[in-house]
């Protein structure tokens, strides 16, 4: 099946392009071309309306925006993105760009009724954009994809670092899933006491305390050859690290109360939030162990979700689709989908699962609207804009009277298409029937074409 993020010119070998290319690229992630990716060369591209006689390099089927909009261009200084005194403008970042605005990595750029997100860098495709374990489309994620794969399909303990949060033991399950198994356990080790933590990996001998009626073998028995997952590795008691590093050393230990030696081949993943090089510098981790975890494989970086922002729509689709509601449309209005996009989620994946989740026991109907969306994720986009009390709607750009020729020049390229045309002007069709009766301009389609666009109705605005 073919790739839905590429764009039909696009080849394969344009999508890997190299350093030394320097070009960039540009991801619808709301619109009506979602999920398109386009390349910017290092000479630029100018953005605009899609129509039969558009000569802009990236065109987009959106009708609030100008045949031709903006361009997005290189100079020594970086991306700048330049308004070409479009009608309806711009907004970087939350913000309304000015008339050249500089481009940062990730930049979530909105015109019109779409949204894209624009790196620096060359776009990359693995195929896998919708992994189970990991997906999206941003290079950070592909990258992460990678990793996992080659981890995989290698030997040894891995030690996986990330916020809270960003799906560690997602990535741990995927290197079971990978390896041809389904034993996976999971413990963290910041739940319980030492003694406890302790019968809890390593198992317990009957009698080794009270309340200790039978013997049990652990998670390290219990997972077999397969992948034990330890998050919060930070957080393992002192007394219990030289245990652990013992059992990554050569796959023997002890249970609880036992003196009998024991071997596993279980695969451990360990997971830690906090700075590993300070809590050993503050002797809170042993150096060795954390050599040990590092021996085999160098560590799995997760980055936070805000380093990967056009990953935000797929993950909302899997938390959907996880709580058994995936919807069978674009959930998002514009407004919606920028608050998500530009919210800082210090709690990252944990974080935006709780604010789908909190929609659909809301039972809002679809699509949803910034309005419905938690206050914190509301003020954080209008504080970027500067606004002490963030409206529940977005504010429409300034009214501006448009000039009898710039209504001609619509209707002309619209074939007479009222609705279109007030679109593209920025005006209310009502007001633009007004202005018609005002400059005496008279309609040159027909009946059943009134009829047509009037059965369309007026889209519903973006908020």
């Amino acid at each position: 099946m073919a790739d839905p993020s590429r764009t039909q010119s696009q080849a394969p070998s344009e999508l890997r392009g190299t350093v030394g290319d320097r070009v960039a690229h540009v991801r619808v992630v709301l619109g009506r071309s979602s999920r398109t990716v386009h390349e910017i060369p290092a000479t630029g591209a100018s953005v605009g309306r899609e129509s039969s006689d558009s000569t802009c390099e990236i065109r987009i089927d959106d009708a609030r925006m100008s045949r031709t909009h903006s361009r997005i261009e290189r100079v020594a200084a970086g991306w700048y993105l330049v308004d070409l005194r479009s009608r309806n403008g711009a907004f970087v970042d939350g913000l309304r760009a000015p008339e050249r605005t500089p481009l940062r990595d990730g930049a979530v750029i909105r015109i019109g009724d779409t949204l894209l997100v624009f790196r620096a860098s060359a776009p990359i495709d693995d195929g896998a954009a919708e992994m189970d374990a990991f997906p999206g489309v941003s290079p950070v994620a592909v990258r992460v994809r990678r990793r996992i794969r080659a981890l995989a399909a290698a030997s040894g303990h891995v030690l996986i670092l990330g916020e809270t949060g960003v799906g560690k033991e997602r990535v741990a399950r995927a290197f079971a899933e990978h390896g041809g198994t389904d034993r996976f356990e999971a413990k963290n080790c910041a739940e319980l006491r030492s003694e406890f933590l302790r019968s809890e990996l390593f198992g317990h001998a009957r009698g080794a305390f009270t309340g200790a009626t039978r013997a049990e073998p652990g998670l390290v028995g219990l997972v077999g050859d397969g992948v034990l997952f330890l998050d919060e590795i930070g957080e393992l008691p002192l007394d219990l690290q030289g245990d652990l590093l013992r059992f990554l050393e050569d796959g023997s230990y002890r249970s609880l109360g036992s003196s009998e030696l024991k071997h596993s081949k279980a695969r451990v993943v360990a997971a830690t939030n906090v700075e590993i090089e300070h809590a050993v510098a503050e002797n809170k981790f042993r150096r060795d162990l954390l050599a040990r975890l590092r021996a085999s494989n160098a560590p799995l970086e997760i980055p936070p979700l805000r380093e990967r922002r056009e990953d935000i729509p797929l993950w909302t689709r899997r938390f959907f689709e996880e709580a058994g509601a995936p919807p069978a449309e674009e959930p998002w209005t514009v407004g919606a989908l920028e608050c998500l996009l530009l919210y800082p989620w210090l709690e990252n994946l944990r974080e935006l699962r709780g604010v789908v989740r909190a929609l659909l026991e809301e039972r809002i109907p679809l699509p949803y609207r910034a309005d419905h969306l938690p206050a914190r994720l509301r003020a954080h986009r209008a504080s970027l804009r500067g606004d002490s009390d963030p409206p529940l709607r977005e504010s429409a750009p300034p009214p501006r009277t448009p000039t009898k020729e710039e209504i001609e020049a619509a209707l002309l390229e619209t074939k007479g298409n009222v609705r279109v045309a007030a679109l593209m002007l920025g005006i209310d069709r009502r007001k633009l029937y007004r202005f018609l009766e005002q400059f005496g301009i008279a309609l040159a389609h027909s009946r059943g074409t009134t009829q047509r666009e009037d059965s369309d109705g007026k889209p519903e605005p973006s908020d």
